[in-house]
């Protein structure tokens, strides 16, 4: 598998049989092989995480939009398209290409904000996309907003724990002050997560670096990619050797 990362949340995936873009909002798609089916994926309405320009994408012969369902009311002049599917949270969704022979599972959890998360599944390999599901605690929040965003962020998530993911999207948003990674850490404690791609940085890339030195940051050091570029391509080989 190879990632591009696109800038903010926005990731290209590229696999065997197929592409995965996931919540574009600015920044240049990369092209892709003409020949593979494109998936992309928004996870919710929010500006940066949606943007009409990626139904203007050409190249790709079989194009598919698997949306969450709170973006339909902004889909006005785009309804007429091909491929689109809605998902609110806790639903599955099956797709099969190539004449049935390859095939992609997408379920969709409960967000702490707008819309769903995504867990996809295809050529063996689960893939998690958080979108706005995040540990969202903040230092000028009361005691109970926090409590109860602990709560549902725990609750949420329920469903990962204990999986393994071959590759984790995951905001680490420098915003939350000292509570900047809880979300990150919570999913990297509690799932077997080979590569894990921070996200939702606001392009303070120095989040990054600033995490590896806590000890869960030091603890996952070989699970976390890590980012310094928009634009920037890493491959995701089986053996973390070959990388």
């Amino acid at each position: 598998m190879r990632i591009t990362y696109i800038g903010h949340s926005g990731f290209l995936a590229e696999f065997s049989h197929c592409c995965c873009l996931f919540d574009y909002y600015q920044g240049e798609i990369p092209a892709t092989d003409k020949d593979k089916p494109l998936f992309v994926f928004v996870s919710h309405r929010h500006q940066d995480h949606f943007n009409p320009e990626i139904f203007h994408i050409t190249g790709p012969k079989e194009i598919h939009y698997i949306l969450s369902s709170d973006t339909r009311r902004y889909m006005r002049d785009h309804m007429d398209l091909s491929g689109l599917h809605f998902m609110k949270a806790e639903e599955s969704l099956t797709l099969t290409w190539n004449g049935a022979t390859c095939s992609m599972t997408v379920k969709t959890l409960h967000s702490t904000d707008c819309g769903v998360a995504f867990l996809i599944h295809t050529e063996d390999k689960n893939i998690y996309h958080a979108g706005d599901l995040n540990w969202w605690v903040w230092p000028g929040e009361s005691k109970q907003y926090n409590n109860n965003m602990t709560a549902n962020f725990k609750k949420y998530t329920e469903p990962l724990k204990g999986l393994e993911l071959f590759a984790a999207f995951l905001p680490l948003d420098p915003r939350q002050e000292e509570w900047y990674d809880k979300g990150f850490s919570y999913i990297l404690e509690n799932t077997r997560t080979r590569y894990a791609f921070p996200m939702h940085f606001w392009k303070d890339f120095s989040v990054i670096p600033k995490y590896l030195s806590t000890p869960t940051g030091k603890a996952h050091k070989n699970e976390i990619m890590i980012l310094e570029k928009e634009g920037q391509i890493m491959n995701c080989p089986e053996d973390k050797e070959d990388k």
